[in-house]
């Protein structure tokens, strides 16, 4: 039973790492030689898509952290390591839930063709922050979840705190 949850285990935060880089590493740079329409609605579905994976892959990780803590003590540095891999899992859960609700649906707001100029310049100025707020959000996701997943590596070895 051990050697499959340290298999789902891995295997979920190689999906879930692999997803985050794929977007910063692949997705990115793509998206500059893409027509403006076209990056809106790829964006779109991509982003709708991952976020399930995201989710499902990080409720397999937070799973496992939680069921390996058990019959440790806290004061251990094994159970120290899965306390900081548990931090990091709720930040990261509750990052992905952020901008599954709020960031991500503020980037596709369909604009009114009946807007005046001004209004136009000022939902283009409210999409600009958002794409800036998501870049920040998704930088800082992807530096947690390698702290995250360092942390969980370190496991098999007794901890790393």
């Amino acid at each position: 039973m051990r050697v499959l949850l340290g298999f789902v285990f891995t295997l979920s935060w190689s999906l879930y790492l692999g997803g985050i880089l794929a977007m910063e590493l692949v997705w990115r740079p793509v998206q500059h030689y893409l027509p403006p329409g076209q990056v809106n609605v790829v964006c779109q579905r991509m982003g709708r898509r991952y976020r399930w994976i995201a989710i499902g892959a990080l409720a397999v990780v937070g799973g496992v952290l939680a069921r390996s803590l058990r019959g440790h003590p806290l004061s251990s540095p094994y159970g120290l390591t899965v306390c900081a891999s548990l931090a990091c899992w709720a930040l990261l859960a509750a990052e992905v839930v952020t901008m599954a609700v709020l960031a991500h649906p503020a980037l596709h707001v369909r604009q009114d063709p009946s807007l005046s100029t001004a209004e136009r310049a000022a939902a283009r100025e409210r999409t600009r922050r958002a794409i800036r707020r998501m870049d920040v959000m998704l930088r800082s996701e992807m530096a947690l979840a390698l702290v995250g997943a360092l942390l969980a590596a370190s496991l098999p070895s007794g901890g790393l705190l």
